[in-house]
């Protein structure tokens, strides 16, 4: 199965480069990130952006569907950084690489 292409700002790429953040978050069911897409053993194509240039590839190792980040010992930073992008959501996809 190809891997599935996420494009990231370039803070968050640099983040999971340098192993900082080990989840990517977003709403459920958002553009295809939904549990028939995101799921362990497939492989995420991180990109810093659209370009061709600073990819990585990751395996996603788990996956979980939460209602409230901050009982998943998720940092705040990346609570708050998910929630200035998309908004209070009512339910989550974290995928562990």
């Amino acid at each position: 199965m190809k891997p599935y292409f996420l494009p990231l700002m370039k803070i968050y790429y640099l983040k999971f480069k340098s192993g900082e953040q080990d989840c990517e978050i977003r709403p459920a069911n958002h553009h295809g990130w939904n549990i028939k897409n995101i799921f362990p053993g497939r492989s995420l194509l991180l990109s810093s952006g659209y370009g061709k240039q600073d990819r990585l590839v990751k395996e996603i190792r788990s996956t979980m569907i939460t209602h409230d980040l901050n009982q998943e010992k998720i940092p705040i930073w990346h609570i708050d950084a998910v929630e200035s992008i998309y908004g209070k959501r009512d339910k989550w996809l974290v995928a562990y690489v």
